[in-house]
């Protein structure tokens, strides 16, 4: 009995583990704003966001995967997160307006607009 119930200890204490980084809308250990997108399973959220021109963007990882946050070749700001491991953060500010692509290296692929694990930041 005892081993079982240390066993149901486990699966319980990893299943709150996991709730803290997964779920819809964020999931609960990443909540977007209008700057930060948060990284969840294999996708962005928000994937398109609009702010202002001198504006800051966080992207807060709060999967248990590691990602990046690139910009794609067709944007014309360049730049790279490196690894962004879980519960990690990346901020860039956007100096210039325009569209600006970004993927994740690991989960998405560069183009015009990039696929897979994508978004978009619009800046006026």
């Amino acid at each position: 009995m005892r081993r079982f119930a240390g066993l149901l200890g486990t699966v319980l204490l990893l299943s709150c583990n996991n709730a803290t980084y997964g779920g819809g809308g964020g999931g609960g250990g990443c909540t977007p704003t209008a700057t930060k997108v948060c990284m969840v399973g294999k996708s962005f959220s928000p994937t398109n966001l609009t702010i202002s021109t001198g504006t800051a963007v966080s992207w807060d990882n709060g999967s248990t995967l590691t990602h990046t946050v690139t910009s794609s070749s067709s944007s014309t700001e360049a730049f790279n997160s490196g690894n962004v491991a879980p519960a990690g953060t990346y901020s860039h500010t956007f100096a210039v307006a325009g569209t600006f692509h970004y993927f994740c290296q690991y989960h998405g692929a560069d183009g015009n607009p990039p696929t897979g694990m994508a978004g978009t930041i619009t800046v006026q």
